[in-house]
């Protein structure tokens, strides 16, 4: 009983230092993901900024060409760049969500983890001693009845047989 509480205690000390392991990972995670945005946030106020004077080259009448040989107005080309920046931080933000999530459970589980470690008092690791003391003096016990059971055996001529 008192190994089983103690692989329990000492399995529910690694299950706690995982997950608040896993929720520094997810932080970290998070701040790269949300730096990776207002990057990109930056990049797109860069764009919109080249959309302005490619606006106005695209009112006068320039045109580019593209590696394919197509003609494409600066307009166009514009617009797929912007597109993709906005899949891109679309991207990121449900990815930031999705790992905001993940860490809010983990750290409901880790407070719920620690909240039941705080319920075991000094009371309770007393009374484990307690049992193990006990169940070391059970075990000397046995011994003694062991070695008596086979002395008795051995005078009346009996087989012994010691089980564990």
């Amino acid at each position: 009983m008192y190994n089983d509480l103690q692989k329990r205690y000492v399995k529910e000390i690694k299950t706690n230092q995982e997950q608040s392991e896993a929720i520094k990972n997810l932080t970290i995670k998070i701040h790269e993901l949300e730096h990776n945005l207002r990057e990109q946030r930056q990049r797109i106020e860069q764009l919109e900024c080249k959309k302005v004077s490619w606006k106005t080259s695209a009112v006068s009448g320039k045109r580019s060409r593209t590696l394919e040989g197509e003609v494409t107005s600066r307009r166009d080309m514009s617009k797929k760049k912007e597109s993709c920046c906005s899949e891109y931080l679309e991207l990121l933000l449900k990815e930031i969500k999705k790992l905001k999530k993940e860490n809010e459970k983990l750290s409901t589980e880790r407070r719920a983890l620690k909240n039941e470690l705080a319920r075991l008092d000094k009371d309770f690791f007393e009374e484990i001693e307690d049992l193990k003391h006990a169940v070391q003096e059970s075990v000397k016990l046995n011994n003694q009845y062991e070695k008596c059971l086979k002395q008795i055996s051995i005078m009346y001529g009996l087989p012994f047989t010691a089980h564990l």
